[in-house]
């Protein structure tokens, strides 16, 4: 979900109505990550009451954000 949200809107400037429902999307499954035992990847803050991804899961999945930018400017 992470990486799928990313590609889809890291390179907006403004929130549309993609991103407002990917965000949905995303905060819902982030609310089952202690259920699934991934509580390292995902946290919850509660000031901005919302789901974020842990810098232990932006570091693991990082090379594959860097392996999509290679792909993509490849071509």
């Amino acid at each position: 979900m992470f990486c799928g949200e990313w590609m889809l809107n890291s390179y907006k400037i403004k929130h549309d109505k993609m991103y407002n429902d990917t965000e949905e999307l995303e905060q819902h499954i982030f609310s089952f990550a202690s259920e699934a035992g991934l509580e390292k990847w995902i946290e919850y803050d509660d000031d901005f009451q919302r789901y974020f991804p842990t810098l232990d899961m932006e570091n693991e999945l990082q090379k594959f954000k860097d392996k999509y930018r290679e792909k993509l400017f490849d071509l």
